[in-house]
């Protein structure tokens, strides 16, 4: 079993992850209220869903970019638990920076060991 574990704000639809894929074993979600922020853990199994399927679902799921316009401040973290995840979550950031004109503003981050609920 593997973990990956995401953070968005602004309609980030987390729940898309209990039914997605199959080799998602255990989905953990908590909302931070003084942030607004969605953070989903989520246990898999990595001979049935790899990171990098994880990886897309999770900018299908929200909008990993900063407009000007933007009511509010939008967030989106990719917390990385080894250095795969680490150089997967950066290649896909990078991938997605030829495909938007605004900017991409998905931080990568060392994962926390636990959540707090």
């Amino acid at each position: 079993m593997e973990r990956a574990v995401f953070g968005a704000s602004e309609f980030f639809s987390q729940k898309a992850f209990l039914t997605s894929f199959r080799g998602i074993e255990k989905v953990r979600i908590e909302h931070e209220v003084e942030t607004n922020l969605d953070i989903v853990e989520i246990w898999f199994n990595p001979w049935k869903v790899s990171y990098n399927e994880l990886l897309e679902l999770f900018f299908d799921l929200h909008d990993p970019t900063a407009r000007d316009n933007q009511k509010y401040k939008n967030e989106s973290l990719i917390f990385f638990s080894d250095k795969n995840q680490l150089t997967l979550a950066k290649q896909k950031k990078n991938e997605l920076k030829q495909l938007f004109k605004d900017k991409i503003i998905t931080k990568i981050t060392p994962v926390i060991e636990q959540i707090n609920a």
